[in-house]
């Protein structure tokens, strides 16, 4: 229907973009937008090379949306001095900068001279980097209290230094809305003044939007019409910076931002609706990097870059990771994509010394496999039926992963009946991390002798489990390295303390790894085992150890963990004994298509006997202090192997969003491209943790987040039963 919309009129009528908005497909909305994308650049993705320079925190407007702004009286107020500015710009004399970003709050001590030094002191000490200063509401405010007007200002600041306007201010253009977050700040008008003011003298400027809030969609897209219009008239703008709210610190009463659903809208609505904007950029000060390189196969050209000494996102509470701090990072960043990097300063200029490359104004070409099965492929999925081995393979390594997306969705639509999706109150529960095996994957395991070494006792493993069900958990899974004191009988004492003192806790724990160490360890066969641990209180088993199950692999990155067979077995007899399971994948090891899709049939195959996987949870392999040198795989992987996992298992009811490796905003994301369930809420977690990553969700937020994608959030039990169903969530008005 979106479609049909678009062909029937030359540009898309703000009608259409709320309409858009409300009921478009994503994934097809960011295929869209990826097309028009490349149409415009080809592959090549732009980046600067910044520092940022914020005069002032002392701000007389006091908005409530910012969290930058500081009274007089405030400990850490600062005025920057032009003598400190010189020394912060010698410093980086040989970094190679694009731009200066000036930016700052509007403070009547801070005048046009001020301005004026400042800028002319940039240029002299960095001659060759483009100074990007004041928003249009410092210039609207100088205008003012100079009494000069705004040509004349802008004039002043152009011979001074200035060389282009950046977006900031804007927020949302509606009036109802900056009367709550901006009141004293310029209105839609005057800031639209001074961007029509500015490239009438030959200023090229940019223009953002900051949504999340307390906006509506119509308020959006009224914003979006507003900038259209306005680049109509004057034709300066050179790109659209989306910038998502960021919470913290600010008197704004919204808790919760916008994840990577709405974002991922907004951005590739933006990109098809402001057809005369040349670029539409995103900036990892607002947003998680997985997320990002969904968005740039999604409608976005442009990732910002480096932003040195930025501190207004940093105060609104970015993490320390939503940066970036080399020109070779960015760089890294963009190829591993695929994508070709090019830096630039913010008027798209390429530095002098630059390694020259030219955007392929043309539509990326077809792909289409050497064996002739994609279309057959597309065909069978967009059917319903089963995919063989050949045919998947096809669909990951050929499909446009926005295709993929949009029928996993439409077949996770048709497979999960009703609106609902679906999340466990969980705590993971670590033993110890003591372990003979030794996984070169692995970051959490230790030695005995390890200093970093840990067993915790029954009692206290017990009292960790009587605090998460108090806290509201449901199902407890413990899990831990294979430690030989951790033996049999260990476990089978610990579930029966846990299971006297919390009888209705399900005690989903042990994975296949586990399971055969203890087979092994006693001797026993495997369904000696599992009823023994049965008795003692077992309910369920994790897919946990899973990795991939292709033993070329198993013997490279585990050759002392169990076998694909192995896992399988534990699986099977748990199976037959009726017993629920549940299925993983770690992918990103250096395995191949093939052998992802080799996992996915033999799981497939198995549930085809006997029916008893619940639900399939893929991972992304996070190599931070693992023996393995690998790049962490990407946002776009992740995406990919979500619709892929839904599409190859369709005797599996169940996929689970994996927020835990993803983060919440890419995990949001997957919900519309073959996934159906948030996971567990987990109050601890350790073996990701120990690479680094570290995500945290509360139930609230997940509540959020589900509610956004416009899913009924409800609360399941391991078995998918439904505890509660969350009629109103507290999702941001965006939504």
């Amino acid at each position: 229907m979106i479609a049909k919309l678009q062909n029937t009129a030359p540009r898309i009528s703000p009608a259409e973009a709320l309409q858009m908005l409300r009921e478009g497909d994503t994934a097809e909305l960011m295929g869209r937008a990826d097309a028009v994308r490349r149409q415009l650049h080809g592959d090549v993705t732009y980046f600067t090379h910044s520092l940022n320079i914020n005069p002032t925190n002392l701000c007389k407007v006091r908005c409530a949306l910012c969290a930058f702004w500081r009274d007089g009286a405030a400990p850490d107020a600062y005025i920057q001095s032009l003598e400190k500015i010189r020394e912060q710009l010698s410093k980086v004399r040989n970094e190679g900068l694009t731009d200066l970003h000036i930016v700052g709050g509007l403070w009547d001590d801070m005048d046009l001279a001020y301005h004026e030094a400042l800028f002319k002191l940039a240029k002299e000490i960095l001659p060759t980097t483009l100074v990007q200063g004041l928003t249009a509401v410092e210039i609207h405010d100088l205008a003012q209290r100079s009494g000069l007007g705004l040509e004349a200002t802008l004039r002043r600041l152009q011979a001074a230094g200035l060389e282009a306007v950046p977006g900031g201010g804007a927020e949302i253009f509606a009036p109802a809305v900056r009367k709550r977050i901006c009141p004293k700040k310029c209105n839609a008008a005057e800031w639209l003044a001074v961007h029509e003011q500015a490239h009438a003298l030959g200023i090229g400027s940019n223009a953002t939007m900051l949504f999340g809030h307390i906006e509506s969609l119509e308020d959006i897209v009224d914003h979006l019409t507003r900038l259209r219009d306005q680049q109509d008239r004057s034709g300066g703008f050179q790109a659209f910076i989306a910038l998502p709210f960021q919470t913290k610190g600010t008197k704004l009463k919204v808790t919760r931002g916008v994840g990577g659903y709405p974002i991922a809208r907004v951005v590739a609505v933006a990109r098809l609706f402001l057809d005369n904007f040349p670029h539409v950029r995103v900036l990892v000060n607002y947003m998680d990097r997985k997320l990002i390189q969904a968005l740039l196969f999604g409608g976005v050209d442009d990732i910002g870059g480096t932003s040195l000494d930025e501190r207004i996102a940093r105060a609104a509470g970015a993490a320390e990771c939503q940066r970036f701090t080399s020109v070779e990072e960015v760089e890294n960043f963009i190829s591993d994509l695929g994508l070709t990097p090019r830096l630039v300063n913010s008027l798209y200029q390429e530095p002098a010394a630059a390694p020259k490359h030219r955007a392929v104004a043309v539509p990326a070409p077809r792909r289409v496999t050497a064996s002739g099965k994609l279309e057959v492929a597309l065909q069978k999925a967009k059917d319903g039926q089963r995919l063989s081995a050949e045919e998947a393979v096809a669909l990951h390594d050929e499909a446009d992963w926005q295709q993929l997306a949009d029928l996993a969705h439409q077949r996770r639509l048709q497979q999960v009946p009703g609106r609902l999706a679906t999340f466990v109150m969980d705590r993971n529960i670590s033993t110890t991390n003591i372990c003979e095996t030794g996984c070169k994957f692995c970051a959490f395991y230790s030695s005995a002798k390890s200093p970093k070494a840990f067993s915790y006792t029954i009692e206290e493993l017990v009292a960790t489990a009587v605090e998460s069900a108090a806290q509201g958990a449901t199902q407890i899974l413990l899990q831990g390295g294979l430690n030989p004191e951790f033996d049999l009988a260990f476990y089978e004492r610990l579930l029966a303390a846990i299971r006297a003192r919390l009888p209705n806790l399900c005690l989903h724990s042990l994975s296949p790894t586990e399971i055969n160490f203890f087979a092994r360890q006693e001797k026993l066969p495997v369904q000696t085992v599992l009823e023994r641990l049965r008795a003692a209180g077992l309910d369920s088993l994790p897919g946990g150890g899973a990795e991939i199950l292709v033993d070329a692999v198993r013997q490279r990155i585990s050759p002392r963990k169990l076998t694909a067979d192995q896992w399988f077995e534990v699986m099977e007899t748990a199976q037959r004994m009726g017993m629920k399971t549940t299925a993983t994948m770690v992918y990103g090891l250096g395995e191949t298509t093939a052998q992802r899709v080799e996992h996915l049939a033999r799981v497939r195959d198995v549930q085809d006997r006997y029916g008893g996987f619940t639900a399939f949870i893929p991972w992304s392999f996070q190599p931070n202090h693992t023996q393995l040198k690998l790049r962490a795989a990407s946002g776009v992987d992740y995406l990919r192997i979500v619709a892929l996992a839904r599409l190859v298992l369709d005797n599996v009811p169940h996929l689970q969003a994996g927020w835990v490796t993803e983060g919440p905003e890419l995990a949001q994301l997957a919900l519309v491209c073959g996934a159906d369930d948030f996971g567990g809420v987990l109050m601890e977690e350790k073996v990701v943790r120990a690479t680094g990553v570290s995500y945290n969700v509360a139930a609230d937020q997940v509540v959020a987040l589900i509610a956004q994608t416009g899913f009924t959030p409800a609360q399941r039990t391991t078995q998918y039963g439904i505890l509660r169903v969350h009629d109103r969530a507290p999702a941001p008005a965006t939504v």
